[in-house]
């Protein structure tokens, strides 16, 4: 653009010069036709711009991190006689979405035929963005002015945690082994039974299953998911840290991905879950077929700034519950009430394990490593992530 305007400057001086010299008319017709293009090439540039229509959508609104997704963008000459060339910029988080592209250019022609536009779109981290056309800009056919035409029509994208396999991780190896399931009659939970077989003298007469026996003729009971300790309860810690936004989401995303992996893990394993968020959120899952809605509302919750105290959740579950439980708390920031809280469940009965969070070295909280330190040289099973 720069080219041009110094060229058609230079140009315009030449023949300005030689009408002035010469006072030839021709001149100072070319020069006055010259002074009045720039004028006519912005006015047709503006009709031009304005008359492209354009089409937006995208493979899915919802999609999963790290996979590959499409966002389209169809620009229509509607006035059929504009001319020109055409940039698309696109809108998109540049730290969290990574694009083929961030402009598109596109040459109009008269009478051309819809032109599509498809641009390939991976989310890293899970989130909600925007993405979507920021700006359409047409450069006149003199190439000396560039205009741009703002658009506010945008898509929302929900990004949704990527789905761990946990089976190997020492974390979850270890929830099990060291978690011993109490099969005593009056521990089991009588809402859901996982599978049946043949009765003995020491079953209770509550747990037979009528139907099945009748069908049989054989007497048949039902066996019941016990609720002592091959539960589980899976606390996520929401306070939102202090960090620049590229290193908070990544804090954020590896915090929910590896509760989403724990949550499909305890689910396979026929282990009902209590999971927890934050001070006020708690849902329940009680096999896999659970998973699905919990994954969807674990993917479109926030953490916050909050000034709660995480101890105090742990106390609030612990203090509800009548019998010893598995808790797995998932956090980035550890203290020492927190730590004297763990300390006396643990004493308690109840079998306890964190998944400590870290930033890069230069953002670490030295309380947090500290109090991280101390937990794991109390023989607690702890995870630094």
């Amino acid at each position: 653009m720069r080219r041009n305007r110094l060229l058609y400057g230079g140009l315009c001086l030449g023949i300005a010069i030689s009408a002035i010299t010469y006072g030839d008319p021709f001149m100072f017709m070319t020069l006055y036709a010259l002074l009045l293009m720039p004028v006519a090439s912005v006015v047709y540039a503006f009709i031009t711009l304005y008359g492209l229509g354009i089409t937006q959508n995208t493979t899915g609104t919802i999609v999963v991190k790290g996979q590959a997704n499409k966002y389209i963008i169809t620009l229509e000459n509607l006035i059929y006689i504009g001319f020109g060339t055409a940039q698309c910029i696109f809108i998109g988080e540049q730290t969290a979405i990574d694009t083929d592209g961030s402009a598109k250019q596109i040459g109009i022609r008269p009478f051309m035929k819809p032109y599509r536009v498809a641009v390939d779109f991976t989310v890293k981290y899970r989130g909600v963005y925007q993405l979507g056309l920021s700006h359409l800009e047409v450069r006149d056919f003199l190439g000396l002015f560039v205009l741009r035409r703002n658009i506010s029509t945008k898509f929302e994208i929900v990004a949704y945690p990527r789905i761990s396999d946990l089976e190997h991780m020492e974390l979850a190896a270890h929830l099990l082994s060291k978690a011993p399931a109490n099969l005593a009659v009056a521990q089991e939970d009588y809402a859901d039974y996982t599978d049946v077989r043949a009765y003995v003298p020491s079953d209770p007469i509550k747990k037979v299953h009528w139907k099945l026996t009748a069908k049989r003729g054989e007497w048949m009971v039902k066996n019941y998911q016990s609720s002592v300790l091959n539960s589980m309860a899976i606390l996520l810690d929401s306070r939102k840290r202090m960090l620049p936004y590229d290193k908070i989401i990544a804090l954020e995303d590896a915090m929910m991905e590896q509760t989403v992996g724990i949550l499909r893990y305890c689910l396979r394993q026929q282990m009902p879950i209590d999971l927890l968020f934050g001070r006020h959120v708690r849902e329940a899952g009680r096999h896999i077929g659970d998973f699905d809605a919990l994954y969807n509302n674990l993917a479109n919750l926030s953490f916050i700034k909050d000034d709660y105290d995480l101890h105090d959740v742990v106390s609030g579950y612990l203090n509800e519950t009548s019998y010893n439980v598995n808790v797995v708390i998932l956090t980035s920031q550890l203290d020492t009430p927190l730590y004297e809280r763990i300390l006396n469940a643990v004493r308690f009965g109840h079998y306890i394990a964190i998944m400590y969070f870290v930033p890069e070295k230069w953002a670490r909280d030295r309380e947090s490593d500290a109090i991280f330190e101390k937990l794991h040289s109390s023989g607690l099973n702890c995870v630094q992530i």
